[in-house]
């Protein structure tokens, strides 16, 4: 067991020249795709891509100013001009307003990429609802997000197009340990703050993983629609998302394991355009856009469906 975890952290870490590419990426002409988080690092690539494919692009953050700035560059970077879509992953009030604005502007959304995430902000911070701010916005946000997002998806899929949710974990998700999941680390309580904040990141990608697999089954089951979701390790990547960390230990991780910021969008843009990913619902995808096994934990049927029942309970009302 030891040596096949070293095996799968190993390929994680190291994997193999990727055999697809943004080339290969089809025409997204009159395809619509919100990407969160998309105003930095793998975000911004992903959504450079999609608006080189001729893809309508929303691009979701909370900072105006940051996404309007982004929004220029790519600009300036494709000819196109992607729009935005303000939206606070922290506050499950904003999540709502955000996504009845969107319905309200877009009849059609086929490519929904949650790729917005945090890793590591100071222990005392929270959501407005007073959930983990990594959980909130890693897990709780999304998974709100999806939800209020889902019918449109569901609306503008058929029997010959499929539409997709991307939501974006991490290799994290194999070093979390604190198994079975404690339910007071996902609130402010003394257990969640002996945690940790390296433990409540792997913590909030495990879960992301577990309610990928779980949502891909309720999506097979639903006859009446085309919706695929399929999650994944973008890989380890030069990104905004280490800001916190001390800055010789990502010097370290630069110099050792870290890739140019455009290649954390190969995974997620295969996920989310090619057509033979269309067999991946429900499944876990590693770099550079392969079939992956996840931490074998995520698997756990009774504990997928606790997880996605506390999720529904706590953003309910918020539908």
């Amino acid at each position: 067991m030891v040596a096949a975890s070293f095996w799968t952290l190993f390929r994680q870490f190291f994997p193999p020249a990727s055999k697809w590419s943004f080339a290969d990426m089809p025409d997204l002409t009159g395809k619509v795709a919100i990407v969160t988080g998309g105003n930095v690092g793998i975000g911004k690539e992903t959504c450079k891509q999609l608006l080189i494919k001729g893809c309508t692009v929303w691009l979701a953050a909370r900072s105006q100013s940051k996404a309007e700035k982004a929004i220029a560059e790519l600009k300036e970077e494709t000819g196109k001009e992607a729009l935005f879509l303000e939206l606070d992953l922290s506050d499950l009030k904003a999540v709502k307003e955000s996504a009845e604005k969107f319905k309200s502007l877009s009849p059609t959304l086929h490519m929904l990429i949650c790729n917005a995430g945090v890793m590591a902000p100071p222990i005392e911070q929270l959501t407005a609802q007073g959930h983990d701010l990594t959980f909130g916005v890693n897990v709780l946000g999304h998974f709100l997000f999806i939800q209020k997002l889902l019918p449109l998806l569901k609306t503008t899929s058929n029997s010959l197009t499929d539409t997709r949710i991307v939501w974006v974990a991490s290799s994290g998700q194999y070093y979390f340990h604190n198994l079975p999941i404690n339910y007071d680390n996902l609130k402010d309580t003394p257990s969640r703050t002996k945690l940790g904040v390296q433990d409540l990141y792997t913590q909030s990608k495990f879960i992301t993983v577990m309610l990928g697999i779980y949502m891909g089954k309720i999506l097979a089951e639903d006859q009446d629609s085309n919706v695929i979701c399929i999650h994944l390790d973008p890989g380890n990547i030069k990104s905004d998302l280490y800001r916190r960390l001390p800055s010789l230990l990502v010097t370290i991780m630069e110099w050792l394991v870290l890739k140019p910021t455009a290649m954390g969008a190969i995974t997620q843009l295969f996920a989310a355009t090619a057509p033979e990913a269309s067999q991946y619902n429900g499944k876990y995808l590693r770099p550079w856009a392969r079939l992956g096994e996840p931490h074998p934990l995520t698997k756990d049927e009774t504990e997928q469906k606790k997880m996605w029942d506390y999720c529904i309970a706590v953003v309910k009302g918020y539908e």
